[in-house]
């Protein structure tokens, strides 16, 4: 998913709650001892599979709404590479801060990029509905519908004239969570659940100018459990599509991947899939992102990567066969720089940076190569990836 939403959450959190009154922490961090559970680290939801066997295939009621009454940011995200090679993506997000007196917030994020144009919208939303079986949502200006089948999901958008969509995304390989789908953090959890590979129709119109988004997509519906400041001091998100143009083969990537803070052990949970000619083949837990070669970025401070291997590694669902994919890539294409601060009003900054040093995410579109290694068959995939890089703490 993209983390501007969980990101977002943990300035509206420390801004809400008046700090220590609310929070229960004082102008310090955070440490072991203010933390539920904190000693007991991170359960991963891989770590709670048996054998081994991590992939479990979703049904329909996997994709209801949680909604809880407590802390919580849950998200359901639809990324499309078209075509032509335009990228877009469409999240509504839900999120309760789990503090007495603030209100519920909903928001939609979109973005469009191609022939062109890069460009982003955010924008509050209101009347958020649930259907009678919780597999539907719809608000004032979207509405994320389920078909009966629970095979395909309409996502429709109405604020014109800056924003129209009205795309499909119709499941062609099968959904899967790993485990259970949840990894646990004391008392809060965070849970993933996914379609790895759809078939994509419809438009995304933006000021005006109509875009066909024939394509391949991604479903990703997210719920972290627990308040945002608490679940990690880095993210990765990388979605991958591509193919290799002599043997027409088609492969898809994708890949979650985040730290925790130092007071859940720094641990790094991660989880992935590869999809290769629209069958899921594998899902991965043993994965690593790798910054090759890095780059001081002065304005925020951290070191971005300038040259990055995503690697998957485990075995297949089907025949336990090895397998590891190299998806390398030098981030060019720049959608996003978003400094979380800078859209903070001046004499809150100081309050929210006792908690976080500068959360900064980095978005990046671009051309990329995989290397994807099946037992003893290897091929080389040239496609298209959105990635992402969170830096929080």
């Amino acid at each position: 998913m993209p983390m501007l939403a969980l990101v977002m959450n943990l300035a509206i959190l420390i801004i809400s709650s008046s700090v220590s009154s609310l929070t229960g922490y004082n102008s310090t961090p955070p440490k072991n001892g203010d933390i539920p559970n904190a000693g007991e680290g991170v359960k991963s939801a891989a770590s709670l599979c048996k054998d081994g066997n991590y992939f479990s295939e979703l049904t329909t009621k996997d994709l209801e709404w949680a909604i809880s009454p407590h802390a919580s940011t849950e998200t359901q995200t639809f990324y499309c590479i078209n075509d032509q090679g335009y990228f877009g993506h469409i999240q509504l997000i839900h999120s309760n801060l789990g503090i007495w007196g603030t209100p519920i917030s909903v928001q939609m994020t979109a973005r469009f990029r191609g022939n062109g144009i890069n460009k982003f919208f955010s924008i509050n939303l209101t009347n958020f509905n649930l259907s009678a079986d919780k597999l539907s949502a719809s608000t004032n200006l979207m509405s994320i519908t389920l078909s009966p089948d629970g095979q395909k999901f309409t996502v429709q958008v109405t604020n014109p004239p800056d924003l129209i969509v009205s795309l499909t995304f119709e499941r062609t390989a099968k959904g899967y969570k790993i485990g259970e789908g949840k990894s646990f953090f004391g008392d809060g959890y965070v849970s993933h659940k996914f379609w790895p590979a759809s078939k994509v129709t419809g438009m995304m119109i933006v000021d005006g100018k109509a875009h066909d988004m024939a394509g391949q997509g991604t479903f990703v519906h997210a719920v972290q459990g627990m308040r945002p400041h608490l679940v990690a001091s880095k993210w990765s998100f990388v979605d991958f599509s591509g193919k290799n143009v002599e043997t027409d083969r088609s492969s898809k990537l994708s890949l979650v991947q985040f730290t925790t803070p130092e007071f859940y052990g720094s641990t790094t949970v991660t989880q992935g899939s590869i999809v290769v000619d629209g069958e899921l083949v594998a899902v991965a837990v043993d994965n690593k992102t790798e910054f090759v070669h890095t780059e001081l970025d002065e304005e925020t401070g951290y070191n971005p990567p300038t040259d990055v291997n995503y690697i998957w590694e485990g075995k297949t669902i089907e025949g336990a066969k090895p397998f590891k994919a190299i998806l390398n890539v030098r981030p060019k294409g720049l959608c996003q720089k978003v400094d979380l601060l800078a859209e903070i009003p001046w004499p809150l900054r100081k309050i929210v940076a006792t908690f976080v040093a500068k959360p900064i995410i980095y978005q990046w579109y671009d051309e990329a190569t995989a290397v994807i290694t099946i037992g003893g068959d290897e091929h080389k995939v040239s496609g298209n990836v959105y990635h992402e890089a969170t830096f929080v703490m």
